[in-house]
């Protein structure tokens, strides 16, 4: 905190000091007659009297209570009204429209004319004036605030969270709250300041209760009488609620002057779809490799474009598949909607994962940690920056019971990544890109899933670090005999770890002719031999 806003905050709680502590050395009633009228500060009257004998040091103690009582109030209804609607249009698409169309609606109503037209027919109360001002302040913060939640619900650690079956409320509490606390903080401050400086104005215009202190109607009274500049005694009617006023909201803005956020959206909605099962079936006594991806007939959609186009194929239990095409291909789609994170309604076809269809009617079926695991691209973005390696990994880890058995089962997975325990007490940002990327992997790994998808988990990474992350990921793969869809624009990483090559183009796989002439041009040969891949292997 800097030196302006240390004095702002001491000047500040003097203020406050005086409202909570000052009528206790006050005169009895701020309203009563105490002595002759505009006499000077004394040490019986310490701000002097008005023009009618009342001592000003009593309105001025009991004003400071009323105008930073209104101005706490409105601000605590307005703040908690911008935070509440702000998160809830932002996360929810379903009331989005009509909480933005109400929050329109009161931008551009004239906030002072309805306070006028609520203060005549309700008598201008406090408690009136406070609900007023708190129901006309809160549009502004609150289309910030869900303009913020808007973008970070599309974060991959809020998919994530939500992939793991988190409640909104949790995922609000624990992934959007912290993001969005500095702006509500300045919209506190903000609030306050305007609330002080509205009810001074409004009580200098006499809106409000006359039988309610506030430094408003003591600039009202000092500003109706004739006398007051034609003698000295503006000097202590005038100046005391004026510089009051003044210094408030100077402190309020100091204290405000950190902390805006800013942000642009985009919005996802989900529905229900159908899929089928596909069992592993027992012949001759012996158990049969069960698929553990199968695709039938999949195509996707993003509005009236079809992106991706009536694909099918298997993915055998315990192989790594590279899913290999050139930028645009749908490479990220597919992978998406394998784990389906796509809207149900943009997908047709059968999908099925471990043996679990991804889309059904009653939602999917599919637990994800458990059956399948996903790797995103970027894993800076992947973690949540406000939380601890360790406190994600905790929220993932279903197995576990007791924290202990979480923590002792995270560690183990850090150090088969070769990473130290004590990661899990560090921030994702005093990590490195290889370090985030090989926590990701054993985040991935932790639950043992059956299948992982990886969606180019090297692509920000130097060679040396690639090289290192992809030889990892597919030793750990094979030794926890998993299931591997690697997505890579690396021909050559593709050749090295895969079993099985898939080439899309525009949305289809490419016969084995095209991913032939393809692997030639950009790598070595299709499906690569053992002695393809140890060549290959010496070579990197």
């Amino acid at each position: 905190m800097r030196l302006a806003q240390k004095m702002a905050l001491c000047g500040l709680g003097l203020f406050i000091m005086a409202a909570v502590f000052g009528p206790l050395i006050a005169h009895d009633s701020p309203f009563s007659i105490d002595g002759e009228r505009l006499m000077a500060p004394s040490a019986s009257h310490w701000l002097g009297t008005n023009t009618i004998g009342q001592d000003l040091f009593t309105q001025f103690v009991y004003g400071a209570r009323t105008t930073l009582l209104i101005g706490a109030m409105v601000t605590l209804i307005s703040t908690f009204l911008s935070t509440s609607l702000g998160l809830i249009a932002g996360y929810s698409s379903r009331m989005d429209t009509v909480l933005n169309a109400a929050a329109n609606m009161l931008m551009v109503l004239p906030s002072l004319l309805l306070i006028l037209i609520v203060a005549s027919f309700t008598g201008g109360g406090t408690w009136q004036l406070i609900l007023t001002l708190g129901l006309l302040t809160w549009p502004g913060y609150m289309k910030l605030i869900r303009a913020s939640v808007l973008s970070l619900k599309e974060r991959e650690f809020v998919k994530a969270a939500q992939l793991y079956q988190g409640g909104s409320l949790y995922i609000i509490r624990k992934h959007l709250l912290p993001f969005i606390w500095p702006l509500i903080r300045t919209k506190f401050i903000v609030s306050f300041k305007t609330a002080v400086a509205m009810e001074a104005s409004l009580s200098f215009l006499g809106i409000g209760n006359p039988n309610v202190p506030s430094w408003g109607k003591m600039l009202q009274h000092a500003f109706s009488q004739s006398e007051t500049f034609m003698t000295a005694s503006w000097q202590w009617t005038v100046l005391p609620p004026a510089l009051a006023i003044l210094v408030v909201t100077i402190a309020l803005a100091l204290l405000g002057e950190s902390g805006q956020v800013k942000s642009g959206a985009a919005e996802v909605s989900l529905r229900k779809k159908k899929s089928i099962v596909l069992a592993s079936v027992e012949t001759d006594g012996e158990v049969e490799r069960t698929a553990a991806i199968d695709v039938q007939n999949l195509s996707v959609c993003y509005g009236k474009r079809t992106v991706i186009h009536s694909l099918s194929f298997e993915v055998a239990s315990g192989e790594v598949t590279a899913l290999i095409g050139e930028s645009g291909s749908g490479k990220t789609t597919l992978a998406r909607t394998l784990y389906g994170l796509m809207p149900p309604e943009a997908v047709t076809g059968e999908i099925a994962i471990a043996g679990k269809p991804v889309y059904q009617e009653q939602g999917t079926a599919l637990q994800r940690w458990l059956d399948a695991a996903f790797i995103f691209q970027d894993p800076r973005s992947s973690f949540d920056p406000l939380l601890t390696i360790g406190a994600q990994f905790y929220e993932t880890m279903l197995l576990h019971k007791t924290m202990e058995e979480k923590r002792c089962a995270a560690a183990s997975v850090l150090r088969e990544v070769h990473l130290d325990e004590q990661v899990l007490k560090q921030y994702p940002h005093e990590l490195s890109g290889g370090m985030l990327s090989r926590a990701l992997i054993a985040l991935a790994l932790v639950n043992h899933p059956k299948v992982l998808i990886a969606d180019e988990p090297t692509g920000a990474l130097d060679p040396i670090t690639k090289r290192e992350v992809l030889e990892l990921l597919s030793r750990k793969v094979r030794e926890h005999q998993m299931t591997l869809l690697f997505i890579t624009h690396d021909i050559s990483a593709a050749l090295h770890m895969a079993d099985e090559i898939i080439l899309l183009r525009e949305g289809r796989i490419a016969d084995e002719r095209e991913k032939l002439q393809y692997t030639e041009r950009y790598g070595q040969s299709g499906k690569p031999s053992g002695q393809e891949r140890t060549v290959w292997v010496e070579e990197w």
